[in-house]
């Protein structure tokens, strides 16, 4: 029997090419991590991106001031 270790590769079509770095305090990314977990997501990552591309999906947000 043999023991895989580690994580197994990500698949080609699944690998993502470019970083997106934002900025937080200690107490945003505490906060961010909760909302993450609570959401049931597997990482903050994930959970940002899938929000940032639902948004963005959506398009520009409609403005209530008019």
């Amino acid at each position: 029997m043999e023991i895989e270790m580690g994580r197994p590769p990500v698949p080609t079509h699944l690998k993502r090419d470019k970083r997106l770095v934002v900025m937080v305090t200690d107490s945003e990314n505490e906060l961010l991590a909760k909302a993450a977990k609570d959401a049931g997501a597997a990482s903050l990552s994930d959970w940002v991106r899938d929000l940032l591309l639902e948004a963005a999906a959506q398009g520009p947000a409609e403005s209530s001031a008019e």
